[in-house]
This record gives C-alpha cells, sequence and structure tokens, in this order.
C-alpha cells in the first residue's frame, strides 16, 4: 500500500519531467546547433589553419585527379586502407557517422582523430546512416547533418564536406548541407569537371563486390582522358563478400592501377580549392 502511495505521489513529477524534457528538446534546434558548432570551433581549433596545411604542397598539375574516398568509417578501412596507403605516402578521406563510432566493426575516435593527424581529410556522414533520408522531418534532418558536424568539431576535426547516405539527395537535403558544408556527395556516377561546376553534386564510383581492377582501369583512363576528377568510394575492405565489400587483395590491386595511371591524387577540399 505504501509503495502505491508513493507512486501516485511521484507521478506527476514524472510528469512534469518528460513534458520539460520534449521542451528542452526542442530548443535543440538548427540555431542551438549552430551556435554549439561555433563555439566549439572557437574553442578547439582553428579550421582555416587545417585548411592551409592540406592546400599548402597541393599544386594542380592541369591534368585529371582521383579522389580515394572511404564511405562509414569501417574498422578495415583503418586496418588495410589508411595502413597500407601511408605505406605508399597516399592520402585518402573518410566519411564518418558519428553515431558508429566505437561500435562493433567500426573505428574508434582515436583511430579517425589519427588519420586526420597524418593528413587525411575527415568529411560528415551524418549521425545516423539514415537511407530514407528524403522521410526525415526537419528537425531530424538538422540533427542528423548539423549534429554530424557538431560531433566532429568538438573532436576538434575539421569537417567541410558531406557525404549523404546511401546517395539520397533531396531539395531539402541539399538546403541544409548548404548551411553548414562545402560540398555534398550523392549518388550521381561519373566523373567531375574541374574546376568543379555545382560542389552540392559531386558524382563517384561507389565500388562494390562485383567491381574489377579493370573496371578501376577505365575509370581511370576516362579521368586522364576529360582531365576530369574521379571519385572513388570504398566502403568495408574485408572478406565478408556483402555487397560493398571489396577483399584486402583485390582494393590492392585497385591501388595498383591508381597508381600505374599517373593521375594526381588529392583530397576533396584540395580539388575544390582549384
Amino acid at each position: 500500500m505504501r509503495i502505491k502511495l508513493i507512486f501516485w505521489l511521484l507521478l506527476p513529477s514524472f510528469g512534469l519531467f518528460f513534458v520539460l524534457s520534449y521542451f528542452i528538446r526542442g530548443t535543440e534546434g538548427k540555431e542551438n546547433l549552430e551556435v554549439q558548432i561555433q563555439t566549439a570551433e572557437a574553442q578547439g581549433f582553428d579550421k582555416d589553419t587545417v585548411r592551409e596545411k592540406m592546400l599548402k604542397n597541393f599544386d594542380w598539375k592541369g591534368e585529371g585527379i582521383v579522389t580515394l574516398w572511404f564511405d562509414d568509417a569501417w574498422r578495415s578501412q583503418y586496418e588495410v586502407a589508411f595502413t597500407g596507403l601511408q605505406k605508399q605516402n597516399i592520402k585518402g578521406a573518410l566519411a564518418v557517422t558519428t553515431l558508429s563510432v566505437g561500435k562493433k566493426d567500426y573505428m574508434g575516435w582515436w583511430q579517425i582523430e589519427r588519420m586526420q593527424f597524418y593528413g587525411w581529410e575527415i568529411t560528415s556522414h551524418t549521425r545516423g546512416h539514415s537511407c530514407e533520408e528524403e522521410k526525415l522531418d526537419h528537425d531530424t534532418l538538422e540533427y542528423e547533418i548539423l549534429g554530424a558536424k557538431l560531433d566532429l568539431v568538438k573532436r576538434k576535426i575539421y569537417a567541410e564536406n558531406f557525404v549523404t547516405p546511401c546517395g539520397v539527395v533531396t531539395a531539402e537535403v541539399t538546403e541544409e548541407v548548404k548551411q553548414s558544408y562545402s560540398s555534398l556527395r550523392g549518388s550521381g556516377e561519373g566523373l567531375n569537371p574541374i574546376p568543379v561546376n555545382n560542389q552540392y553534386n559531386l558524382n563517384a564510383y561507389v565500388l562494390n563486390n562485383k567491381t574489377t581492377p579493370a573496371d578501376v582501369r577505365r575509370y581511370l583512363n576516362k579521368a586522364k582522358e576529360e582531365k576530369g576528377w574521379l571519385i572513388l568510394a570504398f566502403h568495408q575492405i574485408d572478406l565478408t563478400n556483402q555487397e560493398y565489400s571489396i577483399s584486402p587483395q583485390l582494393f590492392n590491386e585497385m591501388i595498383i592501377e591508381v597508381r600505374k595511371s599517373g593521375l594526381q591524387i588529392a583530397l576533396p577540399t584540395q580539388v575544390l580549392s582549384i
């Protein structure tokens, strides 16, 4: 009887708690997120300095360019791609889904921070990786797109470019990205012109378990002939044979093709500066 009495006495307090939580969450909208991002940038690092370091030794040779872009921050990308490419003095870009960091099969923050330290570019890939962004309401889109940038900036990570999950692009997604990022990589397949004529509609070739080194060679030759920007997008690099995974051996064969092509390898921010 005493427990029931306590429950009924506390019930109004619980109700008040949930009502207040609702209104507090409602204040975490776009303006609040933008303020938090600005505060984190001011306290954490000078993003202009990070950008300057990326551009310091970059000199476009007037020819085609290739970018190696790794989506989702899979742990295998660190263990195979980052480790292997470091030995060849090749740098790439990483698209981070911030709420996946530290989970099974994904990188931890220390690995992502280490990649930035060694000259890789870290880009944003939302918080939760929803493949149905077209169904998200406006507040949720802000939470995913602006929130991901806040998560990265709090870690002193420069994140000026955005990759939309599963290539989903809508007018609202594009408009939201424009408010906080310098570019948007979407679902289009193909090369990008140099200089880029629309940084919020970047194309890429997303590699999967059916892609061959010959396919990659063809993309590279096309970039060389047209003097365009080729983005090669990778996911898992393992032996699971999932749709978007490639084996370590196949990855190495693709990198051999990249090196043989003679194309300049560059980061997104570098190419977008042309």
